[in-house]
């Protein structure tokens, strides 16, 4: 199986972060998976799009379900502090395949279709700028227990 064109214009063209819903067992919680594209880093005297694609963030988040955009909006520090709340990160480099990117996918139960922009999701944390919380995993300790 091949990860269909419409997700790789997402990624590759456009330069969107997508996510999907995850299926999730456990009551009272959701869980997505988002890809973010990584542009290669070169100095531009002028911002454009044009810098290739060279890798990706594969994220998965799992929060308890009450914790909506709508409800919390930018109190996801709040969120992130819950004990409950899961954070997985995985890098890989995007290759002509893109084989190491469909074989992080393939370890959850998602639809490869059935992708939105992360603007779509009511989750405090999917589409809000947690990069700073993240970035040191001692802040938040409990986000990368299995």
């Amino acid at each position: 199986m091949e990860l269909p064109e419409s997700l790789l214009e997402y990624l590759h063209r456009k330069k969107v972060k997508v996510g999907f819903q995850v299926n999730n067992t456990e009551d009272g919680m959701k869980a997505y998976v988002l890809i973010f594209p990584v542009e290669k880093e070169e100095e531009q005297k002028y911002k454009n799009n044009l810098l290739p694609v060279v890798s990706y963030e594969i994220r998965y988040i799992k929060h308890k379900e009450i914790y909506t955009d709508s409800e919390w909006g930018l109190d996801y520090d709040h969120v992130l502090e819950d004990k409950s709340t899961r954070i997985k990160r995985v890098f890989v480099d995007r290759n002509e395949e893109n084989s190491e990117l469909f074989s992080v996918l393939s370890e959850f139960d998602i639809d490869f279709l059935d992708f939105k922009r992360l603007r779509f999701f009511d989750s405090a944390l999917v589409d809000s700028t947690i990069e700073c919380y993240i970035e040191d995993e001692n802040m938040f300790s409990h986000l990368w227990e299995d």
